[in-house]
């Protein structure tokens, strides 16, 4: 091949690169470039070759701060993003920021806002954790008020025993009669405990203490305490909460304690 006809062919070769370069772009959706993807009303953008939606959010969100670019280059409405109530249907548009522009979430109010104490989040909104309409519908140591259930405000106390009797002492009638009212706003299971000092046998002590446990549950039922509700037993001397010798201690032991079940 002669000289002068290389030179022809390399130059028909030039002219075919600038043609397909420059002036002859690749058919939709092939590109070279973003600009091959913007003719026609297309407003795309060149991704390996090909038009698509986005490269990235940025070329979604403009128009919507809702949409995202998804793995497959298209723009996609973020779940539960939202702008208004019209786009959550059964729910709200909750949003923290008042510039209407700025999108929101769809769901309850508690997602931002927290309930106080007692309620619950439900249908859009703070309400009542329980709803009950006696203290029968309260769980234990619960009491219906105002239609919510409440946690019983009060206090069981120990009652003391003289040595050897399991009769009521009259400085203890106060405590007994304060710790029925509080059965009654509890409204649950409680067990009363009889228990002795370490003095006397075991046998003893245990049927000195059932004899206490029992006192105490009569008078509870005397003062209007539902005695379904109450169980007895004894632990005699086995459960000392003092363990020290002399009267003192001993006076601590020598008790009938309340516990709920």
């Amino acid at each position: 091949m002669n000289r002068t006809l290389k030179i022809l062919l390399a130059s028909v070769s030039l002219v075919v690169w600038m043609l397909a370069t420059a002036g002859c772009p690749p058919s939709y959706p092939s590109c070279h470039g973003d600009d091959h993807c913007q003719s026609d009303g297309r407003s795309e953008v060149c991704v390996g070759g090909l038009c698509k939606q986005c490269r990235d959010d940025s070329n979604c969100n403009a128009a919507n701060p809702c949409l995202e670019c998804a793995s497959d280059r298209t723009c996609q409405k973020k779940a539960k993003c939202c702008l208004s109530d019209v786009e959550c249907p059964g729910e709200k548009c909750w949003k923290m920021d008042p510039d209407p522009t700025r999108p929101g979430e769809c769901g309850d109010v508690c997602l931002h806002v927290q309930c106080p104490a007692g309620q619950k989040c439900s249908g859009g909104g703070c309400v009542p954790d329980r709803v009950c309409v006696d203290d029968a519908g309260c769980p234990p140591g619960h009491k219906c008020v105002n239609g919510q259930c409440d946690k019983a405000d009060c206090e069981l106390t120990t009652i003391l025993f003289d040595y050897n009797e399991f009769a009521i002492r009259l400085d203890q009638e106060a405590t007994l009669s304060a710790n029925a009212e509080c059965l009654k706003k509890r409204n649950a299971a409680h067990r009363v405990e009889g228990h002795c000092d370490e003095r006397g046998d075991g046998e003893y002590n245990l049927a000195l203490g059932q004899r206490r446990a029992n006192a105490v549950r009569r008078q509870y039922r005397a003062l209007g305490s539902d005695a379904s509700q109450l169980s007895t037993i004894s632990y005699g001397k086995e459960r000392p909460i003092c363990n020290e010798y002399g009267e003192n201690c001993w006076d601590q032991n020598r008790r009938v304690e309340t516990t709920q079940q």
